[in-house]
């Protein structure tokens, strides 16, 4: 057994929003080779690459996390870097919140490696059999358990509102209705997990973002540039397009922002005290400007007129995502208990708040069509406001 732990503390970006380093975890003098081991990381906001580790046989991953330091809801997010010839899709946790802990197991075995992004104190403990060990027989074994699915962290809908796309962490893309599947990151390793998917405007191809700034581009999505490989102060969370598609904007939790192609850089809030983390983005079509909505629902706009927030009130649960009307008059956000607010001239139609759900939500896109939008949980699950259902995983 190996245990990974680190702990962590309020990291704040400079006004571009530069973000958290990701480097080597280092084994402690003293302990190679050991079945247990304990490993720490004294740098901010991120744990970095553990080292490897090998596992002959089944395994798990336990998991706890606490952002009582931070101050508020925090990242959680520990992607398992596996062998290249593995075609299993390993997928820890992504998570935000206040704390949480939780297992997942796996089957395959060969060297593996943890990225953990996050601003809250964690650990994590790797059970297996002892490296270079042979698995222990057994004269009956069980069913292997069916592998957990990739979470679901984000989608995006068609310009016409007639499908949608549904993205997971490990960059698998779902389509629904009349979107088009232009390709995905399903069975390649990646640096960091995906943190959400965009459309272009024609609807013909598709931007993925994962957690480290890397953009992926699909269809007739254009790549213009991101942050992968680059030192950065907070996670990437969410990508917004121009509204000609030539360009987009990026934001990190710490609010800070960063502009490619024809998106022009409005300000940000990297390098300001937040109250809470910076969980989405939407553009306005109308200014070219953007909003930035933190998990306490405080709406930062940049160019962009301002249609409200919920920031001085309390809610149950943290807002996750937010989507804008199609003319920028409006916008709305969720929350993970599947609530929505709304502001300008974003109809409420209904939520899913003060209902039991299985999963969080994560994320929601609007209908252009109709002025409805869509729900989706880290699940899969879709729910439908004024806008119709297509399916979901």
């Amino acid at each position: 057994m190996r245990v990974f732990q680190r702990r962590g503390r309020v990291c704040i970006g400079l006004a571009l929003g530069v973000s958290m380093a990701l480097v080597p975890v280092l084994l402690p003098s003293g302990v190679a080779g050991a079945d247990t081991a304990t490993f720490t990381s004294g740098q901010v906001g991120s744990s970095g690459n553990t080292i490897q580790f090998n596992e002959t046989g089944a395994w798990t991953m336990s998991w706890n996390y606490d952002c009582t330091n931070f101050g508020s809801p925090g990242n959680f997010i520990a992607d398992v870097n596996q062998p290249a010839d593995d075609l299993t899709l390993d997928v820890g946790p992504n998570e935000i919140g206040t704390n949480g802990s939780g297992v997942e197991h796996y089957t395959d075995t060969g060297t593996f490696s943890l990225t953990v992004i996050s601003e809250c104190d964690w650990s994590i403990t790797v059970s297996g059999p002892p490296s270079g060990s042979a698995p222990t027989p057994t004269p009956a074994p069980a069913p292997a358990p069916t592998p957990a699915l990739p979470k679901v962290t984000g989608m995006a809908s068609t310009p016409d509102g007639g499908g949608y796309w549904i993205a997971n962490a490990a960059g698998g893309v779902n389509t629904y209705g009349d979107a088009g599947f232009y390709g995905s990151l399903g069975g390649h390793t990646l640096n960091a997990p995906i943190s959400h998917i965009v459309s272009t405007p024609d609807g013909r191809g598709y931007w993925l973002v994962a957690a480290d700034g890397g953009i992926f581009s699909f269809g007739d999505a254009q790549f213009y540039g991101s942050m992968g490989g680059k030192t950065l102060n907070a996670p990437v969370v969410d990508v917004a397009p121009t509204p000609d598609g030539r360009g987009y904007w990026l934001v990190a939790s710490d609010g800070g922002i960063f502009s490619f192609g024809d998106a022009q850089f409005r300000g940000s809030m990297g390098g300001h005290p937040l109250n809470k983390p910076v969980v989405g983005i939407a553009a306005d079509s109308a200014t070219g400007g953007y909003w930035e909505v933190a998990s306490d629902g405080g709406i930062f706009s940049f160019g962009a007129p301002f249609f409200g927030s919920t920031g001085s009130i309390h809610l149950n649960k943290p807002i996750n995502g937010m989507a804008a009307t199609s003319n920028g008059g409006g916008y709305w956000f969720v929350a993970s208990d599947g609530g929505i607010f709304s502001g300008g001239n974003a109809a409420f139609y209904g939520s899913m708040g003060g209902t039991t759900l299985n999963a969080p939500v994560v994320g929601m896109a609007a209908d252009p069509a109709t002025g409805g939008y869509w729900l989706v949980g880290s699940d899969g699950g879709i729910f439908s406001f004024n806008a119709p259902f297509f399916g979901a995983e």
